[in-house]
């Protein structure tokens, strides 16, 4: 399964749990993992965190009751530490409802420490590893496929019309500006993710009313948005893990909408506006 010794971080704090586990983990042999297993322990979540920081980690095996976090906000902190690490959660108590609230969270296993031994826990890191494996490749296929579609949208192959494939693109007409719309863009998106993780007010729905209203001076249609949202989304996905891909991909989604939203207001206005002007032209003019 791995080509490596797999490196497991045990975040306990209880002694006789951590010696327990090492010896568990020490005796452990499978071929599943040939090269073995390599224990690393923290007492704490900050410490654990630092270990997963670091990088290198395969799989972390949590207590959820810790010195400095208790209950399923010590998942929720770590999980935002090592999005793409699988968590096997442990704890003292076989209460069900704990083991599906932990699953429904993102957990990739859960581990009663009373009923505790040396396969039972390889199973669960093997089937740990294995899930996250196959989130991570539904995810990126996930990813994939909208943005094809995106595309697909942007070269006028779905509802498209003659009228509308005749047409320059805002990125014919004006490329400069269309890379300066692009940073902007992006730096949105940054911000619409913080204020989801980090919970700060970036003032999100006022900087995209400015947006879609600087695209609305430049004509922009809907084509246009859709492809810089395609373009910006590819740039921000390259080099960085499969869960913050993703989370890019669902933000942006949100983005997206509001602003297709934004502009559409933007011409209503724009149209209503040019009507009246319309209309009192007519008027002046049957007056006269």
């Amino acid at each position: 399964m791995l080509d490596h010794r797999c490196r497991i971080l045990l975040v306990e704090d209880d002694p006789d749990d951590l010696e327990k586990l090492e010896k568990l983990i020490t005796n452990a042999k499978s071929p599943s993992f040939s090269r073995g297993f390599e224990l690393i322990c923290a007492e704490t979540l900050e410490e654990g965190r630092g270990y997963v920081t670091q990088g290198g980690i395969d799989v972390v095996l949590l207590d959820l009751m810790l010195p400095d976090s208790r209950g399923m906000d010590t998942l929720r902190q770590m999980q935002q530490t090592a999005p793409d690490v699988p968590i096997i959660v442990q704890s003292t108590l076989e209460d069900e409802r704990v083991a599906v609230k932990a699953l429904e969270l993102g957990a990739c296993g859960y581990l009663a420490k009373a009923k505790l031994n040396t396969s039972l826990l390889i199973y669960a890191i093997r089937a740990a590893l294995e899930r996250q494996y196959q989130l991570a490749q539904l995810e990126h296929h996930q990813q994939q496929q909208e943005l094809e579609e995106l595309e697909k949208l942007i070269s006028g192959e779905i509802n498209s019309t003659p009228k509308s494939s005749s047409v320059e693109s805002l990125r014919q007409r004006m490329p400069d500006v269309v890379e300066e719309l692009r940073q902007h863009y992006g730096d949105l998106m940054e911000w619409a993710l913080e204020e989801r993780v980090y919970k700060v007010d970036h003032q999100l729905s006022m900087h995209l009313t400015n947006f879609a209203e600087q695209l609305g001076l430049l004509q922009a249609s809907p084509r246009d948005l859709i492809e810089l949202h395609t373009t910006t989304l590819k740039q921000k996905s390259q080099g960085i893990n499969q869960r913050k891909a993703q989370a890019y991909t669902a933000e942006g989604r949100f983005l997206l909408l509001e602003l297709m939203g934004n502009l559409t207001a933007y011409y209503r206005r724009y149209f209503i506006g040019l009507s009246k002007i319309n209309l009192e032209k007519d008027a002046n003019t049957f007056s006269h």
